[in-house]
């Protein structure tokens, strides 16, 4: 019997789904769920809806927002920087994940990539970048890299795109669990925790 599963989809460019990818581990292994990590690209999500990414917040809203990673940060005790630019170009680092198979090991590289977006400021455009924190992370970062311009690779992200927009996807992180049962945003975790919790129960 297959074991259940714990999906995290998300884009780099997302701070709330760093803070995501810091808490959502501990949750499966809660639960003895596998964790899948589903790029997809953000800014495709956002076209499709019509929606407005952050950096096209009001003036008000936009000053909140980093008040409020740096809140988040602290409260959840996890590295944090704020960026010299706030975008993050994140289709290279996303197409090189997609190329790390599921389990640990693309555990591990979200979670370099992750922190070098949102802890040290890297620009994750850079292939240059890219690989040497892949690399740092045991991987073979330069043939990642390479691979990103492969047509499979380019068409597995856009795939995922699409196919995240057709469940009802429209930011990032967003969890799903087994049946289909989608949740939102990094502060829905413990609602992800609690219904598998009653899941279990009933």
């Amino acid at each position: 019997m297959a074991q259940a599963k714990l999906e995290l989809v998300f884009d780099y460019s997302s701070p709330y789904a760093y803070f995501g990818s810091q808490r959502v581990e501990a949750v499966a292994v809660r639960h003895n769920l596998d964790l899948i990590w589903t790029p997809i690209v953000l800014g495709g999500v956002f076209q499709a809806l019509g929606s407005k990414p952050l950096v096209e917040l009001s003036p008000a809203r936009a000053k909140y927002t980093l008040e409020d990673l740096q809140n988040l940060a602290d409260y959840y005790q996890v590295p944090y920087k704020p960026r010299t630019q706030f975008i993050v170009r994140s289709i290279l680092p996303l197409r090189a994940t997609l190329q790390v198979p599921q389990g640990p090991e693309r555990a591990r590289a979200a979670h370099a990539l992750f922190h070098a977006a949102w802890a040290q400021d890297a620009d994750l455009g850079d292939g240059a970048v890219v690989s040497k924190v892949l690399t740092g992370a045991g991987f073979d970062g330069a043939k990642l890299v390479e691979g990103t311009q492969q047509q499979a690779v380019k068409d597995e992200l856009k795939r995922n795109t699409d196919q995240a927009i057709a469940r009802g996807v429209f930011g990032s992180p967003t969890y799903f669990v087994e049946g289909g049962k989608m949740f939102w945003g990094h502060d829905r975790l413990d609602l992800v925790d609690r219904y598998l919790s009653m899941s279990k129960a009933s």
